[in-house]
């Protein structure tokens, strides 16, 4: 049993040092140590390079250098010293360091409760472009698009372009990082989600019953296929294609409906990936009001019952307004609607920000 508990926590390890970002550097100093934690600190800054922009790491230096560059070594998971030596009266020191640059990751809890990296993670701009058509006739519109873009603004993200017409890629799936990097920054986005979406009618629904039975129902079924990438880095971080049908006496219409099936699913899929990577970096708040404290019990007991709440606390209760502090890997506005979804509670929402959810409960 001692065996595989080292197992495991060797394979911990070993995970989260692959996870994290390596990168090779050198430090200087009057000693070995010095020199080598100085080298920690150019390895984080050298993270810090690509996790913030330019700008803001000017703007914030000062933080940055007493908070953040003074506590290098907590950032770094592993290291290995490659090189060591005196060059006149300076030490020279290089290492390989893994520095943890996931979510979840401390370095990036730290940036956000300093709020270095918080225009990023709060509402980012998001800009939707996939186009769409009906392999037996044209039907116009973008049925799929806007059920993603719904999607995003159900979700809490109210930052959205719908791209429309705007572009003119005719293989949207097939732009290259250039292509999609320059689209995205024509709308000043920070993600750009590219795709295209198709539909097509598969008879009469009577085709498919038995006995095979004439309705004048018209059935048609949509596939939307989609990619979502980080304007700044130009990294892909999400890709799938999701499947949609539906029926109507007209095609034209079950075309649609079949479209906005499908762009709703696809749009839920990246809503996951976008709070996954960006709002559960951080703790949630959620401000209750109640008459009483058995009110506010009972959004309490429903918070347990929430997929993805963990460590909720009551961090304040007075005259009638609790403040409880957790985790959760969603946007606010999506943790409002679980919430109702798991509790017979008269909840309603008071407002919401990119961390804080007030509601009242009666």
């Amino acid at each position: 049993m001692k065996k595989f508990i080292v197992m495991i926590c060797a394979l911990l390890m070993i995970c989260a040092v692959a996870s994290a970002k390596n990168v090779t550097v050198t430090g200087r100093g009057a000693t070995p140590s010095d020199a080598e934690n100085d080298a920690l600190r150019a390895a984080v800054e050298n993270t810090l390079g690509v996790l913030v922009d330019s700008a803001t790491l000017t703007q914030n230096s000062v933080l940055i250098s007493d908070q953040i560059y003074t506590q290098s070594r907590g950032f770094v998971n592993d290291y290995r010293v490659l090189n060591r030596e005196l060059v006149g009266n300076v030490w020279h020191v290089t290492i390989n360091a893994a520095v943890d640059d996931q979510p979840n990751s401390k370095l990036m809890n730290e940036l956000t409760r300093l709020g270095i990296i918080n225009v990023q993670l709060r509402n980012p701009k998001i800009a939707v472009y996939v186009p769409e058509q009906h392999l037996n006739y044209s039907v116009g519109g973008a049925g799929g698009e806007v059920a993603i873009v719904k999607a995003l603004l159900n979700a809490g993200f109210s930052n959205v372009i719908e791209v429309g017409t705007g572009l003119s890629y005719q293989n949207p799936m097939n732009m290259n990082a250039a292509q999609m990097r320059q689209a995205a920054q024509s709308y000043g986005a920070d993600i750009m989600i590219v795709g295209e979406s198709f539909s097509e009618g598969v008879g009469d629904v009577g085709d498919y019953l038995p006995g095979y039975q004439r309705t004048n129902m018209q059935a048609c079924r949509a596939r939307v296929e989609a990619k979502m990438f980080i304007v700044r880095t130009g990294q892909i971080i999400a890709a799938d294609g999701k499947y949609g049908s539906a029926y109507d006496n007209s095609q034209a219409v079950a075309a649609k409906k079949a479209l906005a099936s499908a762009g709703e699913q696809a749009g839920n899929y990246f809503v996951e990936q976008i709070t996954g990577m960006y709002t559960s970096r951080q703790g949630v708040e959620v401000v209750v009001y109640g008459a009483d404290f058995s009110k506010i019990n009972l959004v309490q007991s429903a918070l347990g019952r929430v997929n993805r709440v963990k460590n909720v606390n009551l961090s304040s209760y007075e005259g009638g307004k609790a403040v409880f502090t957790l985790q959760y890997g969603g946007s606010p506005q999506t943790l409002f609607n679980e919430l109702q979804a798991v509790t017979d509670a008269d909840l309603t929402l008071q407002s919401l920000t990119y961390n804080t959810l007030t509601i009242r409960v009666r």
